[in-house]
């Protein structure tokens, strides 16, 4: 089964999310970058940690990277890049910090938390994933860039 892109799906519970998070896993390749929209605890990171393992991953893994700015996983011969923008001021110019390799993961696949400080520097292929709060849940849409 493929995932329904550009649907908006509502996920009652953790396990919900989770398993559209399995879902979308299978639709990854190498080079793929993944833009994270939503508001503080709409399930940025969880989702990321959810699709990781899903990959493959070992889940202790995965945390927030908004003190780091970037954590990187390995996945067999992979990377995982979990990217968290939300600590920097207004929208980010492609020079200001060090990049390359997360919005061109050529040997991975990266994460970008609060993706809307960059802009309109898109990467080349990827996915929007825009996550937010419902009175019982969260929702999710995904769509291809």
């Amino acid at each position: 089964m493929s995932y329904p892109f550009g649907e908006r799906l509502t996920c009652a519970d953790q396990a919900s999310l989770a398993e559209k998070a399995r879902l979308f896993a299978s639709e990854l390749k190498k080079g793929d970058v993944c833009l994270l929209y939503g508001p503080i605890g709409a399930g940025k990171t969880f989702f990321t940690s959810q699709v990781y393992e899903a990959l493959g991953g070992k889940k202790q893994y995965v945390g927030s990277p908004t003190f780091t700015l970037v954590n990187v996983y390995p996945l067999n011969d992979e990377q995982i890049y979990h990217v968290d923008l939300y600590r920097l001021e207004g929208v980010i110019e492609q020079d200001d910090i060090s990049q390359d390799l997360w919005m061109d993961p050529v040997n991975g696949i990266s994460f970008i938390e609060w993706a809307e400080r960059l802009g309109a520097w898109l990467p080349e292929r990827g996915f929007s994933i825009a996550l937010d709060h419902l009175e019982s849940g969260r929702s999710i849409l995904i769509d291809k860039l």
